[in-house]
């Protein structure tokens, strides 16, 4: 997968820019403030996904702009595809387009167009709240099948339902019984992005693992495991069976007194978590930070390299602000790894580059793009 053509205008500081990536590598140069990392969240954006940044699809409008406009072509390794999105400030609408077709979620993106996108932020995924290293896995795994994403926001929504009534349960609004009217379908759906997520973490722990130990000589060793609310660390298929989808609900009913108490659900799915140790230590608790950067990069790197070995094809590789800070060991990792992908690099300076990578290079100015 790569991209043969790019158009943004009025997203956030990008002014009328216009881009024939190279299909191979690609360097943005310029200082901060550019618009260097706006560029890559434009790419982004026709991931159908958040912004990698966290920023709000709201503040994707420019300070001047009534309307920003994103256009691109790529090639998916069968067919070239097209994609438009359009954002209004009054009225407030969004138009989506793929191949001239209006999809109305963004959802109908996250099926055709696939980025691995590396940033100083990743260290949240090993550093941060569980809640991050969920998405993580969830993101992931559902790129791998992307028909996977809507048990994901089903799960959320049933949970949220859930969360709800017993609210108004604990208030005497509700009975008990209708808490539990939301335990079936809520254990059913646990169960399957359980299975889901502990057969991703299988897939690419030995991958990170032997990343790893390239990354540090073989000094250090790396594990990767999933801990599951509800079923702890036992193995779990790839697909839910019945008495993983019973032993869920077992796990509602008997945690209800205590949901009750607490307002919430307090066991399921949205308690698990991602296990990450180097040398039986765990690395969010007793990482240094450089092993913690070390982490979040391999977690990266694994995650392309998977991708492109199950799907048979390579994801679009976005490297914001990563490469300047790494020494020359990690640097050529990373291009070994994404070699065969087509990469956008931002840098303030060529000079951070430790390695001669030939391609495209194009600084950005004010959102402007120009030859350096």
């Amino acid at each position: 997968m790569y991209i043969t053509s790019l158009k943004a205008d009025g997203f956030r500081n990008l002014h009328a820019v216009q881009m024939s990536p190279d299909r191979h590598c690609n360097l943005i140069i310029g200082d901060n403030a550019q618009g260097k990392t706006n560029l890559l969240d434009a790419i982004w954006l026709m991931t159908g996904c958040k912004s990698f940044h966290g920023a709000k699809e709201r503040h994707y409008l420019g300070f001047d702009a009534d309307h920003f406009r994103c256009e691109m072509e790529f090639y998916d390794d069968r067919r070239t595809r097209h994609i438009a999105y359009t954002t209004t400030r009054e009225p407030r609408r969004r138009t989506i387009t793929i191949n001239g077709v209006d999809t109305a979620k963004t959802g109908g993106l996250f099926e055709v167009f696939h980025c691995v996108a590396f940033s100083p932020a990743d260290v949240e995924i090993v550093n941060g709240a569980p809640e991050r290293r969920r998405a993580f896995m969830d993101l992931c795994a559902c790129q791998l099948r992307p028909s996977s994403m809507r048990h994901v926001n089903r799960a959320a929504l049933l949970l949220a339902q859930r969360n709800a009534s017993l609210q108004n349960a604990a208030k005497g609004k509700l009975q008990r019984s209708d808490v539990t009217l939301w335990d079936a379908p809520l254990a059913q759906t646990g169960a399957r992005i359980a299975c889901m997520r502990a057969a991703y973490v299988r897939s690419i722990a030995p991958l990170c693992e032997q990343l790893y130990s390239v990354m540090t000589g073989g000094s250090e060793r790396l594990t990767l495991s999933y801990r599951s609310a509800v079923y702890g660390t036992q193995p779990l298929p790839e697909q839910p069976t019945d008495e993983l989808t019973a032993q869920y609900l077992a796990c509602l009913a008997s945690h209800l007194d205590d949901d009750l108490h607490a307002g919430y659900t307090t066991k399921g799915v949205q308690r698990d978590d991602l296990l990450l140790t180097i040398d039986n230590n765990p690395v969010q608790i007793y990482g240094s930070q450089g092993q913690r950067k070390s982490t979040a990069l391999v977690l990266r790197l694994a995650q392309a390299h998977l991708y492109n070995e199950k799907m048979k094809r390579s994801p679009v590789v976005l490297l914001d602000d990563v490469m300047g800070e790494l020494d020359e060991r990690r640097q050529r990792l990373i291009y070994d790894m994404v070699a065969d992908m087509q990469v956008f690099i931002t840098l303030c300076h060529p000079s951070s580059l430790r390695i001669g990578q030939r391609g495209l290079t194009v600084k950005m100015v004010n959102g402007k793009l120009s030859q350096p």
